[in-house]
């Protein structure tokens, strides 16, 4: 009798390791199948997403009036995001003392106080510690995002951003750029698309998004010779480049960090007087513009719509 007991016994250790075993497997399984999954995904989307911010941009400043693509979805959700983030180019003044923003024949700039830590913009006197009167062209871009579990891709401004956890890259850059075939001139050119319309959908399987031409408006200013201290710029001392709640921070600051013309070390008037003081550590991404004689601006805001067919 001792022995069958002891039979028993023995069968339930086994059954129970090889009941364990299953599990840790399947585990480990699924897991593998789960990180295999978002790979594959992650790749296809990156594609789509690429190609959607190619097609943004025909739309925006190609001269094509739409266009339509298709996307896979394999679960997650898809939406557009219109309150942020804010791209601000701000001319400042750190005494104070200007009163208006017509430096040039239809300037679209318009006079604020300008937090130089947080980008706060307000009307009014400025009155706080790092708060100064600027010349500002600003507009809010819109996010275009996908999600699927703790991994996200998205277009701002122009760029498309791949983000798991906490760490965002940036897969593809946004058309800032120096142009050096005009002459002996150089052009900073920002071309920098605004995203609006309704769009938020989940699940699996193909949706096709159509991208149209906004209102027909387009924002822009061109500045001609940008260099402080000379001509109608004596009254400004900094000129900023802002990007205001992202959330690829080291991301736009990786990029700003390489780009020609842009200068990613600041003044402890970014930081809320801490130094040393950089783009990383500031409270959003910021880099200041470094023009010199012969450079111009050419910035550009133009909206498209999107829509789900």
């Amino acid at each position: 009798m001792r022995n069958a007991v002891s039979e028993v016994t023995g069968y339930i250790y086994i059954f129970g390791i090889v009941m364990a075993v299953l599990a840790i497997v399947s585990v480990q399984v699924h897991s593998m199948l789960e990180d295999m999954k978002r790979n594959v995904l992650s790749q296809s989307l990156e594609q789509s997403f690429r190609r959607i911010e190619h097609i943004v941009y025909s739309v925006a400043f190609g001269g094509m009036p739409a266009q339509s693509v298709e996307i896979e979805l394999q679960g997650g959700t898809i939406y557009l995001k219109k309150a942020e983030p804010e791209f601000i180019i701000a001319f400042v003044n750190f005494t104070n003392s200007i009163s208006n923003c017509q430096v040039d024949e239809g300037d679209h700039f318009n006079l604020y106080c300008l937090n130089l830590s947080t980008a706060r913009i307000y009307e009014g006197d400025c009155v706080g510690e790092f708060d100064k009167k600027a010349c500002v062209l600003n507009r809010t871009v819109g996010i275009l995002r996908y999600e699927y579990g703790d991994w996200a891709i998205s277009i701002e401004g122009g760029a498309v951003f791949s983000k798991r956890g906490d760490y965002s890259k940036l897969i593809y850059d946004p058309r800032i750029l120096v142009n050096t075939t005009a002459g002996n001139s150089r052009y900073l050119l920002m071309t920098i698309p605004q995203m609006d319309g309704n769009l938020s959908t989940a699940g699996s399987g193909r949706i096709k998004l159509l991208v149209s031409e906004g209102n027909g408006e387009i924002n822009f200013k061109r500045i001609e010779g940008v260099n402080f201290g000379g001509g109608a710029w004596n009254n400004f001392d900094k000129a900023y480049l802002m990007i205001r709640n992202t959330e690829h921070q080291d991301a736009w600051c990786r990029f700003l960090e390489r780009f020609e013309l842009l200068n990613t070390s600041l003044e402890n008037t970014n930081c809320h007087g801490k130094l040393p003081c950089n783009c990383r550590i500031a409270d959003l991404p910021i880099a200041k513009i470094e023009p010199d004689v012969d450079t111009n601006m050419l910035i550009v805001f133009k909206t498209v719509i999107f829509a789900q067919q």
